[in-house]
Order: structure tokens, then sequence, then C-alpha cells
């Protein structure tokens, strides 16, 4: 309540936001009451409103630092952020270190994210190096994402160090794990992995080319948007919580909703990050950092608090541990971005299902995991199909030694990942046969469009959502 009370007083745009939403903020006076408070939106809050008019007393001088989105769903959007989110950072960050359970040693943070107006690599950076102030034995290097500086750095500092935490995305990461050479792969890696999800398929295997199979505690996966910073990130139990539930259905459909293999699980604090889900499953954020109260950034999921998950989990017959970082905190699931769909014979297909898909055994070893899917229009009406654009590792020419018969596996596998993840695209299928399954094609590493540096763009811009 005190967050929605500065904001009446003392920002602007939110002042002017209720006016336009005709609410009455003098009706909110006790907790119950804050569920009735208009939902902010990109469009209808941050679009609306400049910058300093988001911020207290429209006071530009607040921001210590300015980011931006990555522009995947248009524009870039700036977002100003101050004394309190760094400190934010800096407790969820050392949070995460305290997970990968670094015994003591000094450690190497090699920050391989965008270092330029993006949050992710700032924000990151910022932290490590307030740890470092605060006496946690940590040092900071920026790369960024140049792989070759990347395997550099790691290979002539990370000697030096007892642990050496890699932070970036996945596809990236992926090819830095795939290119590294034994001196590298000796030492205590870690990830820290931002931006998207990855399937335990894909965990499993980052593990085993680390040399550290079965350690699954090593691999942190971090939900955060440019809006609100970070807003949850894995724990051990959340990890074990999940891979539980891919094993058992049951568990399955009481904490994900039967959607476990494409879900993000991690553990957020109520006391950082306020978190409310609508009827239809959108998540609602307030963050006083960031000055958003009751933001919809489209994501659908769930919220749990710890009580909640140690009664599902004793209720399905398990008595496994659920250990959280405070007392107070509460779970994350989120299951998709719903801003990100391709709109294919009216249903929406998301970009979830088709990325656990590509980190399957049989593709793997050939496939870096990136991708781009839309809907290519035909000649005729009803002739539109769904392509899909995957890209193959450095070392493999898809125009030599793979055949039509790769691209079929392909198809079949991410056709049956749409078939168990999409009712409405497993009745498609039934209706109108193999001419609705995806088209693959097959791009040589590195050739895909991109935007070096921000998150990998997994629909193509004219399918996008806004």
């Amino acid at each position: 309540m005190a967050v929605y009370s500065t904001a009446v007083a003392r920002i602007p745009a939110y002042q002017e936001f209720l006016r336009e939403q005709g609410f009455d903020p003098e009706t909110v006076r006790a907790l119950e009451d804050f569920a009735r408070i208009p939902v902010m939106t990109k469009k209808n809050y941050i679009g609306a409103y400049a910058l300093n008019l988001r911020m207290i007393n429209g006071d530009i001088n607040g921001a210590q630092i300015i980011s931006s989105s990555s522009g995947s769903s248009g524009e870039p959007t700036f977002y100003a952020r101050g004394p309190l989110s760094i400190a934010e950072s800096v407790e969820l960050h050392r949070r995460i270190l305290a997970g990968f359970n670094l015994g003591g040693g000094n450690t190497l943070i090699v920050v391989a994210l965008a270092m330029g107006n993006w949050i992710g690599g700032t924000y990151t950076t910022e932290a490590a190096e307030k740890l470092s102030e605060l006496g946690h034995r940590v040092v900071v290097v920026a790369p960024g994402v140049d792989k070759q500086s990347v395997l550099a750095t790691v290979k002539t500092l990370g000697p030096m160090f007892h642990n050496v935490v890699l932070v970036g995305y996945p596809p990236f990461l992926v090819d830095v794990v795939d290119e590294a050479d034994d001196e590298i792969l000796a030492q205590n890696i870690k990830l820290i992995l931002a931006g998207e999800a990855i399937g335990e398929d894909r965990r499993d295997s980052l593990l085993s080319a680390l040399g550290k199979p079965g350690c699954v505690e090593d691999i942190c996966v971090v939900y955060g948007t440019a809006d609100a910073g970070m807003i949850g990130h894995e724990t051990p139990s959340s990890i074990a919580i999940k891979r539980l539930a891919l094993s058992h259905p049951a568990l399955d459909e009481a904490l994900f909703g039967g959607d476990a293999e494409t879900s993000t699980f991690v553990e957020y604090d109520p006391n950082i990050r306020f978190i409310e889900t609508e009827e239809d499953g959108h998540l609602l954020f307030t963050v006083e950092s960031s000055n958003l109260l009751r933001y919809r950034i489209n994501d659908v999921g769930a919220v749990w608090d710890g009580d909640e998950v140690r009664r599902i989990m004793a209720e399905n017959g398990y008595q496994l541990e659920v250990a959280t970082s405070t007392a107070g905190a509460g779970f994350v699931v989120l299951k998709r971005r719903s801003d990100v769909a391709v709109s294919f014979y009216a249903i929406n297909i998301y970009p979830e299902p088709i990325r656990a898909s590509l980190a399957d055994p049989l593709l793997r070893g050939v496939l870096t995991g990136r991708f781009k899917i839309g809907r290519v229009p035909g000649a005729g009406m009803g002739s539109d199909t769904l392509g899909l654009d995957v890209e193959m590792r450095e070392r493999i020419d898809p125009s030599t030694g793979l055949d039509e018969d790769f691209a079929q596996t392909v198809k079949e596998i991410v056709s049956d990942g749409l078939i168990r993840s999409n009712s409405e695209y497993r009745e498609l299928l039934r209706q109108e046969g193999e001419r609705v399954e995806p088209r693959i094609t097959l791009h040589s590493f590195g050739s895909l469009p991109s935007r070096i540096g921000i998150r990998q763009p997994t629909i193509k811009d004219n399918e996008v959502q806004k």
C-alpha cells in the first residue's frame, strides 16, 4: 500500500493515469481494495507518459542509470533505475551466488551480456561490483557478447579463481561451451542464464559438456524484464521440484497445469516484487524500484507461496524439502509470454514448446537452439504455412552432410512437441493434416537475422503481437 500511496501523491504520470481511467484514488483504503486498482500496460502507461513523468516528483534526476528494452515487441522503451533498484539487484545476485555453494573460494563473474543500453549487462555488472565492495570474494569482467573474447577471458583469468560464473543468454552460452577447449572446461564453471527458459534436457547437456553431469544446481535461470529488473531466480528447491514434476504427471498438473516441460519455475521475494495473477493467468507486478503498480507484462503463469508448494508436494506424496532464501519467499511459474505468439489459422503458437523440442537429444548436437518461426503467406486463401528456421552449429554446413531426412526429423520432433502442448494445434492438425505441419529451413551458423547482443528473437517480426 505504501507504493500506491507514494505513486498517488508524487508521480505525475500515475495521477494522470488514474484520472484517464476514471478511478478515484481515495477509494483505496485497505489491502483488499488493491485488486480494484486499474492495471498498467506498456501501451496505456509506459508508452503514454514520458519517462520523467513516471518518476517521483517528475524528476529525471532521480535516476542513476537509464536502460532500454530490447525492442523485441516494437521500438525500444527507456526505463530509469535508481539506488533501490541497484540494491535489489545486489541482494538477488547474492542469493544466486549463495545457491551455487562457492565454497568460500574467490569467484570470477564473466558478464557475457550486452553492455549497451540493455539492462542485463549493466544490471549484473553493477551488482557484482557492489558485492565486491561489500566484502564478497568476487571479481567481475564484462567481455559482452563476443564469443572469442569470452573464451579468451575465461582461459586467461579463470585459472586464477576457484570458481568461474558465466552470465549470458542461453543460445550464446551454448555456443561458448561448445567451442571451449579442455583447459577451459577443466575449470569450475557455473552458469547464470537470462532472457529465456531452458528445458531440463538442455541443462543436462550443458552440464555434461562442462564435465559436471548431475550438478543441476550449477546452472541458474533468471526471470527478469527490462521493466522490472530481476523478478525471480532458480534455487536448488525450484530446480528439484520442476524436475520431479516432469516425471510425475499429477504433480505437474497441480503446480504447472501440465506445462512443466516448457515452464520456468523460480523463487521470488514478495518484499521485493509483489505478484498477482488475473483470471486469465496474466501476471501483474508491483515494483517499488520501478514505480510500477499492477503492471501487466503479458506473461502468463501462476504464483504460489512457499507453504502452498509444501502442501501440494505433501498431498502428492513427496517429502522433498522446499527450502527458500527467505521465510516469506514464494514461487512463480512462467508458462509463456503471450505477446510473442504467432497466429496461425486463428490459433496461437508459442515459442516455449519449440525451444524444448529443439533440445531433443537427436537434434541438439546439430542445432544451436536458435530459431525463428512465423506464418508464411501462401498464394491463395488457406494456403499459408508455418515456417520454422533453425540454425546449425558452427562447424556444420547445412548444404553438406545433411539432407531432407534431418529436416524431416526436426519437423516430426517439433510437431510432436506442439501436439503435446497445444490442444488447438492438435485439433488443427487432425482437421488439416500435414499441410499445417512446420516447414523446416536449415541455416548455417550465424546466418539467422538477429540483433547482436540482445535476446534472440524467436518470432518473425511481422508475426509479433504488439
